[in-house]
């Protein structure tokens, strides 16, 4: 398009080389390496009290671990050097191991790129936008980014940050006096810091499951405040699409300007990212886009892409990977490129640093930052942030700030994809630092994904066959009415097709269920309940065990 070349011209003029016309050759330049940022200590297994129990200190709003000692310029010039020189040397076996990699995944199509000395060493396309048709995968080719999304969210509060409009430790209420959690206190002092970190106490994907009752943004963060907390405050992290959102609206609340505006102006606009696009609508409008693909029986097929539009500041950015070198090696320049700074080094270095610990393993903690995690990898500290729609999208960006080394993976598959993108950014990694990979690392990840599936269904479930002796339903009109609960709101129940039940969520979604024994009805896609509460020819309650889960109450009292 014309004003991505545009842009493009106009880094080249600034010094900077411009990616290829065509995807799918390698790039070195010989940019002169940046200083490093500022670099976060590796994560503790410290964690603040809640503040919401008794004889609890007050938690440090900052929540952050100390920095370490700021090397010399010259001493992180030198080191940025040695890691150009070293990533330059594997780019050959890089770039087979990455074709192989491809090969195997059963991804449809892909975008790479690496950077190092300021600078895309490697970019490489393979495949097809989409299965069943010829269209490559080129430079330009639009992915959905899915959670890559919050780094831009947490960028553009850097830039707010930097220019004072917000503080990190700035109260959300200051700026948006109706937010509010369950707990008053919280409510009080939860900051732009805490959302992002995603360390508010509320289960993890608080807020998810109210799309499929037809609510917006606004309302879905409203109903947050009836969702009660299942950690203390500041005590533990669960991943979230509502609050990074709800952080993004305080920042609107705070600037008169809407996320979409904020993200525009402050990040993409002054890194000339003119191809990425901020709402669903417009990555269908894109005429370069890539789909979303699933296996299914073994074939690789085209679906439709995920709608995410309402966490869209946690979920809805899509971009390119031509545009996605320069938002990277921004990131690894302490928030300026070209002369153009878009945040304080000292604002962008608190995304980047370790608030509250996510997990242990052998190779070290891992820790949540602000839309990032960072963790400690063959002696270097990564900045990193996956993104997977289940529709059929992975991403992955990852940088090792102290080397200025940096990968970003785009793929338009699901599970496939993710581990596609862990294996081409480990593989990276194992090359530069030590000289060949530690394993296979495509193997090692489509096997960890095979064990999580039973892991990530969070809901009590049905045997496939009811009880031998099971019981007939009363006659449905016992079970019919409008039943209501203070976080997910009303849902109606009427009769359904056949002998069974229809529940429509709010004003959204309607699940059929069908008779299964006595007062208990069987969802058959999802193999979950609908158990009634009968008194007096009357169900009083209803509990939806696939709205029962993970500290969220799926019982709905009758109320017409």
């Amino acid at each position: 398009m014309k004003m991505r070349t545009l842009a493009l011209l106009l880094l080249a003029a600034a010094g900077l080389a411009a990616l290829p016309a065509a995807c799918g050759v390698k790039v070195t330049e010989t940019a002169t390496p940046a200083a490093a940022p500022k670099q976060a200590a590796r994560p503790s297994a410290a964690a603040s009290a809640s503040p919401s129990s008794p004889g609890a200190a007050t938690p440090s709003p900052s929540g952050t671990l100390p920095l370490t000692p700021t090397p010399s310029a010259e001493a992180a010039a030198a080191r940025r050097a040695a890691a150009t020189v070293a990533v330059k040397a594997i780019l050959p076996q890089f770039d087979a191991q990455a074709a192989d990699i491809f090969t195997r995944s059963q991804v449809p199509g892909a975008a790479v790129a690496v950077i190092a000395g300021d600078g895309a060493v490697y970019v490489r396309c393979f495949g097809v936008r989409e299965v069943g048709k010829p269209e490559k995968v080129d430079k330009d080719t639009v992915f959905q980014l899915a959670s890559v999304s919050q780094s831009f969210t947490t960028t553009m509060l850097a830039a707010l940050v930097t220019e004072r409009e917000i503080g990190w430790d700035d109260p959300v209420e200051k700026h948006w006096p109706g937010f509010a959690l369950w707990d008053p206190w919280v409510s009080r002092h939860v900051t732009f810091r805490d959302l992002m970190a995603q360390r508010s106490g509320l289960p993890g994907h608080a807020g998810d499951e109210l799309e499929q009752f037809g609510y917006g943004r606004l309302e879905i963060l409203r109903r947050l405040r009836a969702l009660e907390p299942v950690a203390g405050f500041r005590t533990a992290y669960a991943y979230q699409n509502a609050l990074p959102t709800a952080a993004a609206e305080g920042a609107s609340r705070a600037t008169g300007d809407s996320w979409e505006k904020l993200v525009r102006t402050r990040v993409l606009a002054p890194l000339g990212m003119d191809a990425t696009v901020l709402s669903y609508r417009d990555y269908l409008d894109a005429p370069d886009r890539s789909g979303s693909h699933t296996l299914v029986n073994g074939t690789m097929q085209a679906g439709t892409p995920a709608d995410d539009d309402v966490f869209a500041p946690a979920a809805g950015v899509s971009s390119t990977i031509a545009d996605l070198v320069p938002y990277l090696r921004m990131q690894l320049n302490g928030g300026a490129l070209a002369g153009v700074r878009v945040a304080a080094d000292t604002a962008l270095a608190a995304t980047h640093a370790a608030t509250t610990v996510i997990g242990d393993d052998e190779a070290g903690p891992t820790a949540s930052a602000l839309g990032w995690e960072t963790y400690g990898y063959l002696g270097r500290r990564v900045v990193q942030r996956g993104g997977d729609f289940s529709a059929g999208a992975s991403t992955m960006i990852s940088m090792v700030p102290a080397d200025g080394v940096g990968i970003v993976v785009l793929a338009n598959a699901f599970p496939e994809g993710r581990a596609l993108t862990t294996a081409l950014t480990k593989t990276l990694h194992d090359l530069y630092i030590e000289g060949q990979p530690r394993q296979d690392w495509l193997t090692e990840q489509q096997q960890q994904d095979r064990l999580k599936g039973p892991i990530l269904d969070p809901y009590e479930h049905l045997p496939q066959q009811p009880p031998s002796a099971a019981a007939s339903p009363r006659e449905r009109a016992v079970y019919e009415g409008v039943f209501a609960n203070d976080y997910y709101g009303r849902v109606t129940v009427r009769r359904g097709p056949g002998s069974g039940l229809s529940v429509r969520l709010g004003r959204g979604a309607t699940l059929r269920y069908v008779p299964w024994d006595g007062d208990t009805w069987r969802q058959p896609q999802t193999d979950t309940a609908a158990v009634f509460s009968v008194r007096d020819g009357r169900a009083r309650s209803v509990r939806l065990t696939v709205l029962d889960f993970a500290g969220r109450d799926g019982r709905f009292v009758r109320r017409q």
